[in-house]
């Protein structure tokens, strides 16, 4: 037929429906990618750590890891005592570090290896022997400091995973609050006979999605201590904001 169009495969390929996800498989996907964003954040976050050791901070070595690690659960123990999904959120953030350590330096052997890079014998400042010993006495020692940084920084980052699940109820409440807010300015606005601004309601919106992810990212990859309240209401007072605009901007009436 002279009205047939010849389809190439990028045609097709661009022209094929979009793939609908029930909820169960919705879900599912959602939480694949949550958990290899949190696997690679780690990852992620260990490579921070080593990059501040090497290259920003080489004289402090890995005891910078350490003050780091204590810094946070001092803000633990001194303000975030009470939560509504754990009667001991300190307590519950130190577990979960001590189980992720477990699990991935105590079963994998890589503490045996921080053991064995650790001897005295490879920490000497100038050991005995060959010149191939004495690379290889050094080559262990500097192994030794950034296992023992990797170990460290991966409580460091459960501990602040654990603060962000944790303050998950605050960011909820934000969100309520600012829509109830957004709710009553809304029918204030149509008494008063005021106009509606679908374009303001579209752009709120596309804050939301940075408003419920940006914590997660700077806080995670924060590479000095700084205390949870400084990332987690700032961002949950930005989300009630953003929520408070959408729904006073909405355009369809309820």
């Amino acid at each position: 037929m002279a009205d047939a169009v010849i389809q190439t495969p990028a045609s097709r390929n661009s022209a094929a429906p979009p793939v609908n996800r029930g909820p169960v498989s919705a879900l599912v996907y959602g939480l694949l990618g949550f958990a290899i964003w949190l696997v690679l954040g780690l990852f992620g976050n260990i490579l921070i750590e080593w990059l501040c050791m090497g290259v920003l901070w080489p004289e402090q070595g890995y005891s910078r890891s350490e003050k780091l690690l204590e810094a946070e659960i001092g803000y633990l123990e001194a303000d975030l005592q009470d939560s509504l999904l754990t009667d001991q959120p300190t307590r519950f953030a130190v577990d979960m570090a001590k189980q992720l350590n477990r699990v991935l330096f105590e079963k994998t052997g890589l503490v045996k290896a921080i053991a064995f890079t650790g001897q005295p014998q490879y920490q000497q400042a100038k050991p005995q022997g060959t010149r191939f010993s004495q690379l290889l006495a050094q080559l262990y020692s500097i192994a030794h400091g950034y296992l023992i940084a990797a170990m460290v920084a991966t409580q460091v980052y459960t501990l602040r995973l654990s603060v962000l699940c944790l303050s998950t109820p605050v960011f909820v409440l934000a969100g309520l609050v600012g829509a109830i807010d957004g709710i009553v300015q809304r029918d204030l606005n149509r008494w008063q006979g005021g106009r509606e601004l679908g374009q303001r309601y579209h752009l709120a919106k596309s804050f939301v999605g940075s408003a419920l992810t940006l914590p997660w990212i700077v806080y995670l990859a924060w590479p000095t201590n700084i205390h949870p309240y400084f990332i987690i209401l700032p961002f949950a007072g930005f989300l009630g904001w953003v929520t408070s605009v959408m729904a006073t901007r909405f355009k369809k009436y309820f």
